[in-house]
C-alpha cells in the first residue's frame, strides 16, 4: 500500500467525510470507503436539462447555457470545463450538430437516475477486488458530444450526451466502474506519478497498461469490460496483435491502438485496452501471492518492469 493511500485511509472514517489528508490537498474533498455512501452527482445533468427546456421558449442559446448550466457548475463540471475547454459556444455548436441527442437529454437523465443502484452495487463488487478502495463522487455531465470518462481531482467525470436511455440501462456500468478504477490508481501512486504518462513519460505501453488495468478490475468486478469486442479480438489474434504491439510499444504514438476508429475495419476500437487487461491477467496468474498481485497491479508505475514480470508472450 502506498503512503498516499495510507494517509487517505487514516483521514477517512466509515462514512463519507469532507476534508483533506495531510499532504493531499489536491485530492477530492469527499471520499468514502463505503460504496453504499458513494456520491453520484446529477446536478449538472439536471441543470442542462433545464437549459434545454428554457430554450424551447428563449432564443439566446449562449446566455441560457451560461446561466443555467455553466454558471451553476459543480466541482466536477468546473474540472471538466477547465480540462476539456468546455464553453457555451462549444455546447451550442454541438447541439446544432447533434440536435436529437441534446433534445432528449431529460429522458437520458431520467434513465440514469434509475440505474444508480446498479452502479452502486458495481462499486460494492469492485471493493471485493480492491478492499481498501476509496470512492470519490461520480459526476454525470453534459459535454460537446465526445463521450468522455475521466478520473480527476474532483472525482470521476462521465459525460452522458452521447448515450441513449437504453444504453445507460445496458453496459454503461462498465465505464462507470472503469473510471472509478482510475481513481484508485491515481490515489495509489499519487497525482504526479499518475499524470506523468501524459507528459514526458508517455508511451504506448504505459497507456496500454493504465487503461488495461482499469479494464482488468472492471472485468473482475462485473464480468465484462468497456471494450468486450476488443477483448474477444485480442484473445483470437494474440500472436499477430502482440507482434505488432512490440514494434510500437515504446513509442509515444497511440496510432490505431486507442481512442480512434482503426483503419482496418476488422479491428475493433481500443484494442490496447484489452491487450493491457490480458497482460494484467497474466501478471496475476503468474503471482504466488494473489492478494499482493492485485495491489501491485493497481500501483504499477514501472511499465516495462511490469510487462517483464507478467511473463506475457503469446508466442
Amino acid at each position: 500500500m502506498s503512503w498516499q493511500r495510507t494517509a487517505l485511509l487514516t483521514a477517512v472514517s466509515a462514512t463519507t467525510v469532507v476534508g483533506q489528508a495531510s499532504g493531499q490537498e489536491n485530492w477530492p474533498l469527499e471520499l468514502t470507503p463505503d460504496p453504499a455512501s458513494a456520491s453520484f452527482v446529477l446536478d449538472d445533468a439536471y441543470n442542462f436539462a433545464s437549459a434545454v427546456a428554457r430554450l424551447q421558449t428563449e432564443s439566446d442559446t449562449l446566455t441560457v447555457l451560461a446561466s443555467e448550466y455553466l454558471d451553476k457548475a459543480t466541482p466536477g463540471l468546473r474540472e471538466y470545463a477547465a480540462r476539456y475547454d468546455l464553453t457555451a459556444e462549444g455546447l451550442r455548436d454541438a447541439m446544432r450538430e447533434h440536435a436529437d441527442a441534446y433534445a432528449n437529454i431529460a429522458e437520458t437523465v431520467a434513465a440514469l437516475e434509475g440505474e444508480l443502484p446498479r452502479y452502486r452495487d458495481a462499486y460494492a463488487e469492485l471493493q471485493h477486488h480492491i478492499p481498501d478502495a476509496l470512492f470519490s463522487p461520480t459526476y454525470f455531465l453534459v459535454g460537446t458530444h465526445r463521450g468522455i470518462g475521466s478520473a480527476s481531482v474532483a472525482g470521476t467525470l462521465v459525460t452522458i450526451e452521447t448515450r441513449t436511455p437504453t444504453s445507460l440501462q445496458g453496459r454503461f456500468v462498465a465505464l462507470v466502474v472503469h473510471e472509478m478504477v482510475h481513481m484508485q490508481q491515481a490515489m495509489a501512486v499519487g497525482p504526479e506519478r499518475y499524470q506523468a504518462i501524459y507528459g514526458p513519460e508517455k508511451s504506448l505501453l504505459a497507456l496500454t497498461l493504465r487503461e488495461g488495468i482499469a479494464e482488468y478490475f472492471t472485468l473482475r468486478a462485473i464480468g465484462h469490460m468497456t471494450q468486450d469486442d476488443a477483448h474477444a479480438f485480442v484473445l483470437e489474434h494474440q500472436r499477430e496483435v502482440w507482434a505488432r504491439f512490440q514494434a510500437e510499444m515504446h513509442g509515444s504514438e497511440t496510432g490505431d491502438w486507442m481512442w480512434v476508429a482503426p483503419k482496418d475495419p476488422q479491428q475493433p476500437r481500443d484494442v490496447a485496452y484489452a491487450l493491457g487487461a490480458v497482460i494484467a491477467g497474466a501478471f496475476y496468474e503468474r503471482a504466488d501471492n494473489k492478494a499482493q498481485a492485485l495491489v501491485d497491479i493497481l500501483n504499477v508505475t514501472d511499465y516495462r518492469g511490469f510487462l517483464d514480470r507478467s511473463g506475457y508472450d503469446p508466442r
